[in-house]
C-alpha cells in the first residue's frame, strides 16, 4: 500500500474549493479514493443565539402572583321597625273594613242570586247606597282631602246612615236570601270601620 499526496492544481479566481488530501489504497479492490479536508481548513460553524429558555420541571417558573384578598361588605344592623300607633292601627283596620264592606255591597247588587239583580230593579237605590259607602271610607283619607277629622267622621256618619235605610227598605224584605245575607254583611263591615275611625277614638 502506498500513500501518495498530491498537489491541488490552479483554479480559478471565483472558484473556492478547500484543499484536500487524497489517500489511495492499490491492491484492494472496492477501496478508491478518499478526500479529506486538509488540515487547517476552517469548518462551518453553526451560530446560536442567547439561550432564551432552560427546561427544567413541569410547572417550574417563577410563582403565580396571590390572588387579591376579598373585600367583605360589612353587615348593615337592620333598624328595628318602630311599633305602630294605636292611631295608625286604627286607620289600617278602618280602612280595611270599609274597603270590605263596600266590596260585599257591589257583589249583593250585581249578582242577582237567581233573582233579577239590583242595578236592574232598584238602579237608583243601587246608586245611592254604592254613594253612601264610599262616604264611610272619608274618615281615613280625609287628610289628603285637606278635611277636617270631625267633619270627616260626620259625613261618613251621613253615609252609613243611608245605608242602613237602603237595608231596611230593600234587604229587609228578602233578608232571608243569599243576596239578603251579603248585603248585611257589607252593612256590618261599614258600621265597624266606622267605629274605630280615628276621628270617634280621638
Amino acid at each position: 500500500m502506498t500513500q501518495s499526496t498530491t498537489t491541488p492544481q490552479p483554479i480559478a479566481p471565483h472558484e473556492a474549493v478547500p484543499e484536500t488530501n487524497e489517500i489511495t489504497f492499490d491492491g484492494m479492490p472496492g477501496v478508491g479514493t478518499a478526500h479529506v479536508p486538509a488540515a487547517g481548513a476552517p469548518e462551518e460553524v453553526q451560530a446560536t443565539g442567547p439561550v432564551d429558555f432552560v427546561p427544567g420541571l413541569p410547572g417550574a417558573g417563577a410563582p403565580p402572583p396571590p390572588a387579591a384578598p376579598r373585600l367583605r361588605r360589612p353587615r348593615t344592623t337592620r333598624e328595628p321597625r318602630t311599633p305602630l300607633t294605636p292611631q295608625q292601627r286604627a286607620v289600617r283596620l278602618g280602612t280595611g273594613l270599609a274597603v270590605l264592606g263596600l266590596a260585599l255591597l257591589e257583589v249583593g247588587l250585581l249578582l242577582g242570586f237567581g233573582a233579577t239583580r239590583y242595578w236592574s230593579t232598584v238602579s237608583l237605590w243601587s246608586a245611592f247606597v254604592t254613594l253612601a259607602a264610599l262616604l264611610v271610607l272619608l274618615p281615613f283619607a280625609g287628610r289628603r282631602l285637606g278635611l277636617r277629622p270631625d267633619a270627616a267622621w260626620k259625613v261618613a256618619a251621613g253615609g252609613l246612615t243611608g245605608a242602613a235605610v237602603f237595608w231596611v227598605l230593600v234587604v229587609l224584605p228578602q233578608v232571608a236570601s243569599d243576596r239578603g245575607f251579603v248585603l248585611t254583611a257589607g252593612l256590618a263591615a261599614l258600621g265597624a270601620a266606622l267605629w274605630v275611625a280615628p276621628s270617634r277614638r280621638a
